[in-house]
């Protein structure tokens, strides 16, 4: 089992979490901090907060997506160029407009490029959440924070995170949520893998044969069919300078992944029990889904979805908005993926850097819930 997982971090340190560093900018003020998790792991992190005046302000949490990720959410391309570093993006942005924000490294992530992967391994949802009490904490110490105005943001996984953090504390004031996944591994990994994944790895299959090599597999685009390669081909020994699939995939050992004969197996057998990854276990994940526990929020919900996210489908931002109608409003954003940029084809979603309408989406419903204050 942690074979599996290992190759998906693996895969997500290279993709998602090496160092970038943003744009200084200006008329903003930052202040680093510490934030002790639990005994065992203490999370640097750091306050964005604006340039004039001495506060306290109203405060908005950034909550990380899956994997090993940095406070600033960064997403590099094979390369190593760094292609968005939205959670830093986020916290400039929102630092010019009145807001103090609060971003950290998460469990595993000692500084961009250099983890502990035992801790990675026990960043499961459920440890997460316990993580997120002690950052709200955290924040509530902090002279800048206006303590009866914190406001929780979680991008995908983080959007379970930040919901159920909201559930147990009472003095949060609204969530905002991500690109939120509400209907379980399987149902997320059907839509990834089966729904948009295979349909472009046919597409990346150059000569038609219905089979992909070594090679085919290196041109897979970024996108959900990217991650594809950890989950169901590589073998846990395989290297870019010389690749191994896995038996178990490859079962007729001839080298090529057949997409019908090989793969669809393999993704149906992950769907029928996510409990072969410990990452996926449903004992790690909450008893209760994000529609089944926003109608006792009782608290303002915002739920930013683009139409293209590739990783959760706007479905499931639809599903937690029908289940609490009074509280809840959902921004349905065309063209948008999963980290909020621009993105033409649900298969070929790249966390490119936040688009102008999401932030514009989420100041104004800030901005309508200080008027409410």
């Amino acid at each position: 089992m942690r074979k599996l997982t290992a190759a998906l971090l693996a895969l997500l340190l290279l993709a998602g979490c090496a160092p970038g560093d943003g744009p200084a900018g200006g008329e903003i003020r930052r202040r680093a901090l510490t934030i002790a998790l639990d005994e065992t792991w203490t999370a640097a992190a750091e306050l964005t907060y604006p340039a004039g005046g001495d506060g306290p302000w109203p405060a908005v949490i950034l909550f990380h997506g899956s994997g090993p990720m940095d406070m600033d959410a960064t997403n590099v391309d094979a390369g190593g160029r760094v292609v968005s570093a939205n959670f830093r993006l986020l916290a400039e942005r929102l630092a010019r407009s009145g807001y103090v924000v609060l971003r950290f490294h998460k469990r595993g992530v000692r500084r961009p490029g250099d983890y502990d992967l035992e801790q990675a391994y026990r960043a499961t949802t459920n440890q997460l959440i316990a993580d997120a009490g002690r950052v709200i904490a955290a924040a509530r110490e902090q002279p800048e924070v206006d303590g009866g105005r914190i406001y929780l943001y979680g991008w995908s996984q983080g959007a379970q995170v930040a919901a159920h953090a909201a559930l147990a504390d009472r003095g949060v004031a609204g969530v905002i949520l991500q690109g939120p996944p509400t209907g379980g591994w399987a149902e997320t990994l059907r839509y990834q893998h089966l729904e948009l994944g295979l349909r472009l790895l046919a597409e990346v299959d150059a000569d038609g044969d219905g089979k992909l090599s070594a090679r085919e597999w290196m041109d897979v685009p970024p996108g959900p069919a990217a991650l594809m390669g950890s989950f169901y081909v590589w073998a846990p020994d395989s290297t870019p300078w010389a690749s191994k699939m896995r038996a178990d995939t490859d079962r007729d050992g001839d080298g090529l992944i057949d997409l019908e004969a090989e793969l669809r197996p393999a993704i149906e057998a992950l769907i029928a029990n996510p409990a072969v990854n410990p990452m996926m276990d449903p004992a790690n994940e909450p008893a209760e889904s994000l529609a089944e526990i926003a109608p006792r929020l009782g608290r303002p919900v915002l739920i930013l979805h683009g139409e293209h996210d590739g990783f959760v489908p706007v479905s499931d931002g639809e599903a937690i908005a029908a289940a609490a109608p009074e509280t809840a409003t959902l921004r349905r954003l065309p063209g948008l993926g999963h980290a909020l940029s621009p993105t033409a084809d649900p298969a070929r979603d790249e966390f490119g850097p936040m688009d102008e309408a999401a932030i514009a989406a989420l100041l104004e419903w800030l901005q309508a819930q200080a008027a409410a204050w």
